[in-house]
């Protein structure tokens, strides 16, 4: 996908290195997360962008597809703190074996019913429901 695909897409997509520093930052992000995109390039995304993120549940999903011989997906959901508020999210890890990077898809809720919007999202609560 182009970059202009990639921005128009209704999820939040940031690509990471393995470390952690951002490598892309798409226009759905930049708008629900109230940051301006190009700033976000070369920031590392747990220290300088989202600290709320070093907490042990999440970093540690990160740090197992980011070790050696990790690949695959990983969706959970999470609370964002920002200065205006606490929003709630779907978040998916997602590295295909030997990548250097990983996708990190953040599913934001639909404004009009706080209900998660996308169909992974539908997916996701449906199969947490049967557990």
């Amino acid at each position: 996908m182009g970059r202009d695909e990639i921005d128009a897409l209704p999820v939040g997509i940031i690509t990471l290195d393995l470390d952690g520093t951002i490598l892309r930052y798409n226009q759905t992000e930049a708008g629900y997360s109230r940051r301006h995109a190009p700033a976000q390039i070369g920031r590392n995304f747990f220290r300088d962008v989202a600290p709320c993120t070093q907490e042990r549940a999440f970093r540690e999903r990160f740090d197992r597809l980011a070790a050696p011989g990790g690949h695959g997906a990983v969706e959970f959901d999470y609370r964002f703190r920002f200065p205006w508020g606490t929003e709630r999210v779907l978040i998916s890890f997602m590295r295909a074996p030997d990548a250097p990077r990983i996708q990190l898809l953040i599913t934001w809720p639909a404004e009009q019913d706080g209900a998660f919007a996308d169909s992974s999202s539908i997916a996701h609560r449906s199969a947490r429901s049967k557990e």
